[in-house]
């Protein structure tokens, strides 16, 4: 990540000059700037001249960010990091609750080696200028606290896009953002704890501010990014802001309110609201006619045999292929 910061100041840097600052091999050099290539940045080079990122970044600024976060909010953040790079933003306040359980653990990172969604499904975590983050919080009341959080999570990452000029957002049960049918962020949470006692929840949230095209072209499903939603650059600070300040809002009441409070605005952003659907990872794919979800946020599908709610778990909604 020196490499990468030394690069964006918009000027040429020869691979000696950059091995001499850095403190290695200009061979090495040369391996980074193909590694950083692989992961869709766009580095010129030229003979005579050496390496330039071809595009500026906008790194990280914890104090720029905190200085966004409503005071109310940064009085419930208890530890606030932003490493260069992690495995996972998620077991790095899972690491911090699992020494102190406490509310308020907030990780965001440049980049992740081992970012993960649903199901053990890899999130592609391209280096710096996209969101990946977690919020670690301590839930006295047990797991039934926490039903339908990750919906509500949802609701609360639009939130933030739309304050950045985002529209034509919608939401994919359990915990897609979708923009025309493109994933454009995911959520992931992860508890430890006891079903009657207290446990201890780390909610993932990555969001494609700006996805390389060659990323795209990588990733197996259709996805997008907030830069091609809103036509231009979303400052990084602000964004970033704006997410975890939304979290923190919904995670602040959440064991009084519970889904309840968000399932309206979740049936607002329902992307499959009348479609047809099928759900897998049953026993037996269930096909029907999405109509929702309960306030326990439960998927409601009308099937020949009347309505299902289904909960979450390993299963996963897709649209029905048209005959």
């Amino acid at each position: 990540m020196d490499i990468l910061r030394l690069l964006s100041d918009g000027q040429f840097h020869s691979g000696v000059q950059l091995a001499e600052i850095v403190g290695v091999s200009r061979t090495t050099i040369s391996k980074r700037i193909a590694q950083w290539t692989e992961y869709g940045l766009v580095i010129d080079s030229v003979i005579g001249k050496g390496y330039r990122l071809h595009s500026p970044i906008q790194w990280l600024d914890k104090e720029r960010i905190l200085s966004a976060i409503p005071r109310l909010i940064q009085s419930y953040i208890s530890i606030f990091e932003t490493p260069s790079s992690v495995s996972s933003t998620n077991d790095i306040v899972a690491a911090h609750l699992l020494k102190k359980p406490q509310s308020g653990v907030v990780c965001i990172t440049e980049m992740q080696g081992a970012g993960r969604g649903r199901r053990g499904r890899e999130w592609s975590s391209p280096p710096a200028g996209n969101f990946y983050g977690s919020v670690g919080w301590v839930f006295k009341e047990g797991f039934s606290a926490i039903e339908g959080l990750s919906l509500a999570v949802g609701v609360a990452v639009i939130k933030a896009l739309e304050s950045m000029g985002a529209q034509d957002l919608q939401l994919k049960w359990p915990n897609d953002v979708l923009y025309r049918g493109h994933k454009v962020a995911g959520v992931l949470i992860e508890m430890t704890g006891e079903a009657d006692g207290a446990c201890q929840v780390v909610i993932g949230v990555g969001v494609n501010l700006h996805l390389p095209e060659t990323i795209k072209q990588q990733i197996t499903q259709p996805v997008t990014d907030l830069y091609t939603i809103c036509g231009q650059v979303i400052d990084r600070q602000l964004i970033t802001a704006a997410i975890v300040s939304e979290l923190i809002t919904l995670l602040i009441d959440y064991h009084k309110t519970g889904f309840t409070k968000w399932h309206d605005e979740w049936l607002k952003y329902d992307a499959f609201k009348d479609q047809s659907v099928v759900i897998v990872g049953m026993q037996e794919p269930i096909n029907g006619i999405a109509q929702g979800v309960d306030e326990r946020g439960n998927f409601i599908v009308e099937t020949k045999s009347g309505l299902m709610h289904i909960c979450g778990g390993e299963v996963s909604l897709r649209q029905a292929k048209s005959s």
